[in-house]
C-alpha cells in the first residue's frame, strides 16, 4: 500500500524534478570561453518547459562569422551539448541588443522563488515555466521574462524580473494583461499548489482511506497536511 501511495505521489509530482540544466550564469560563461565569443553577441537565453528547471539552456548569438549571422547553442550544467547555425526561423537577430552578462546576478533558484511567492499570493497555480533572458530595448538592462503554464499547456500568467538585483518589473499578470483576482476561499498557488490540487483531485476518486494515507506521507515530507483527512477526522 505505501509503495503504491509513494508511486502516486511521484507520478503526480515528478514534474518538479523533470529537468536540471544547472545555472544560467554558468551556461553563459561556457559560451564566453568559446573562440567565436570574441566577435559574437549573446542576445537571448531561453529555458523551456522548466519544472522548475529546464532540461537545457538555449543561447542565441548574433555572430557575423556564422552561416546566416546566427548561432544557436544548447548548454546543460555548464557543458555545451549542441551548436547550430540556422538559416531560417531567426530574423533581425543582428538588431537585438546584446546581453551584458556581467550584470546578471539573479539565477534560476532565486528567480523561481520570486515567481513561486508571487503565484502563491495571487492564487495562480502553474505546472511549468518558460524563462527568457533578454536586454531591455530601452535601458539595455538584462530582464527575465517568465511564462507560466498549466498542466494542459495553456498560458496562465506572465512576470518580468530584473536580472540584476531581482526587482519585480512586472507583477504576475493573466494572459489578457489583467491582475489575478483572489477568491474568498483559500486556494493553493504556484507550482506546488498546482501539483497538490491535481494530486488531491486524483486521490478523491480512490477513496478516503488512500486519501488519508497520501496526506500522511505529505505531512511527513513537507511538515504540513493539505491532502486528505487527519487521523482524528
Amino acid at each position: 500500500m505505501i509503495r503504491g501511495i509513494l508511486l502516486l505521489l511521484l507520478v503526480c509530482s515528478s514534474s518538479v524534478f523533470g529537468g536540471n540544466a544547472g545555472s544560467a550564469i554558468r551556461a553563459l560563461r561556457a559560451i564566453a570561453e568559446q573562440p567565436y565569443a570574441a566577435n559574437a553577441t549573446i542576445v537571448e537565453l531561453k529555458g523551456e518547459r522548466a519544472e522548475p528547471m529546464p532540461a537545457e539552456w538555449q543561447i542565441l548569438l548574433a555572430d557575423a562569422s556564422a552561416r546566416g549571422g546566427v548561432r544557436l547553442v544548447s548548454v546543460a550544467n555548464g557543458v555545451i551539448t549542441s551548436e547550430s547555425t540556422p538559416l531560417k526561423g531567426y530574423s533581425n537577430v543582428a538588431d537585438m541588443p546584446g546581453i551584458r552578462t556581467a550584470e546578471i546576478s539573479v539565477d534560476v533558484p532565486s528567480l523561481f522563488q520570486l515567481v513561486q511567492k508571487q503565484a502563491e499570493e495571487a492564487q495562480v497555480g502553474f505546472h511549468w515555466l518558460d524563462y527568457t533572458l533578454r536586454a531591455d530595448s530601452a535601458t539595455r538592462a538584462p530582464v527575465w521574462t517568465i511564462w507560466l503554464y498549466d498542466q494542459l499547456g495553456s498560458l496562465v500568467a506572465t512576470m518580468g524580473i530584473a536580472a540584476q538585483g531581482g526587482g519585480i518589473l512586472q507583477d504576475i499578470q493573466l494572459p489578457d494583461g489583467s491582475s489575478p483576482r483572489k477568491s474568498d476561499t483559500k486556494e493553493l498557488g504556484g507550482l506546488l499548489g498546482e501539483i497538490g490540487n491535481f494530486t488531491e483531485s486524483t486521490a478523491r476518486k480512490i477513496g478516503d482511506t488512500t486519501l488519508h494515507a497520501i496526506g500522511t506521507v505529505q505531512e511527513f515530507l513537507v511538515g504540513e497536511r493539505t491532502i486528505g483527512p487527519k487521523a482524528n477526522e
